[in-house]
């Protein structure tokens, strides 16, 4: 017997070899804004700790921080109706009508 672990798929058919990467792929340009996105988010959340650690009142906090916390004085009235959408639950509805439509049939 061969040192090579052999592995067959589900359908019968051996799965292709998997190629090994000999170096690694220069970072796309989607990958920078990735880690840059990051990065800031890090470093902004990092701030906003450290000054609402050291500030404990909301009001010396808010103006002592670089980072700005935005909040509305005033609710929109465009958006006093506004409800929002449970998109979990809705999917959770669809999943619990999709079993109980398949165990009638």
């Amino acid at each position: 017997m061969s040192g090579r672990s052999q592995m067959t798929a589900m359908n019968g058919k051996r799965p292709s070899p998997i190629p090994a990467r000999l170096q690694q792929e220069p970072p796309t340009q989607h990958d920078d804004l990735i880690a840059y996105i990051c990065e800031s988010w890090n470093l902004v959340s990092k701030e906003l700790d450290m000054c609402h650690q050291q500030l404990n009142n909301s009001t010396n906090y808010r103006n002592g921080a670089s980072v700005t916390y935005y909040q509305e004085r005033e609710p929109n009235p465009q958006l006093k109706d506004f409800e929002p959408f449970n998109l979990e639950a809705w999917w959770g509805q669809r999943v619990v009508q999709s079993i109980t439509r398949n165990a009638t049939s």
